[in-house]
């Protein structure tokens, strides 16, 4: 192979180890967008009690999906809305699977396991923008 050819392979396997995760791939938080009206979230994420601040979300960020790095069978997620009446809609999703809808106005915590069937109720389950 000439060097051009392994710098290529190289390049190719770089850029394959750098790539994002995907939504399918783990626990994902999403905002469902079209259906959210607070100007802010703040969206904890982790095992109960153990949670860490996932985002800040803001209404103008351009990200709706939000990957978790945690590989536990349950998630507990805390959001909590600005204005405190602000309505929000949120999925919580493990591999690409909508397992958890948050519906809601001000604060809401929940715990989603990785097994439950397909949650009905999340508004965006299909991929939000990224």
């Amino acid at each position: 192979m000439t060097k051009c050819g392994v710098t290529v392979v190289a390049a190719a396997a770089l850029a394959l180890t750098a790539a994002p995760a995907l939504a399918d791939d783990g626990w994902v938080i999403r905002i469902c967008r079209g259906f959210t009206e607070a100007a802010a979230i703040k969206i904890s994420a982790g095992p109960k009690g153990k949670e860490v601040l996932v985002v800040n979300w803001q209404s103008d960020n351009k990200k709706d999906d939000f990957p978790v790095k945690e590989s536990a069978a349950q998630l507990h997620v805390i959001a909590d809305s600005e204005p405190a009446d602000g309505k929000v809609s949120m999925c919580v999703l493990n591999d690409g699977k909508p397992v958890k809808a948050m519906n809601f106005n001000d604060l809401l915590d929940v715990t989603a396991d990785k097994t439950a069937g397909a949650d009905k109720g999340c508004k965006c389950a299909k991929s939000g923008g990224q």
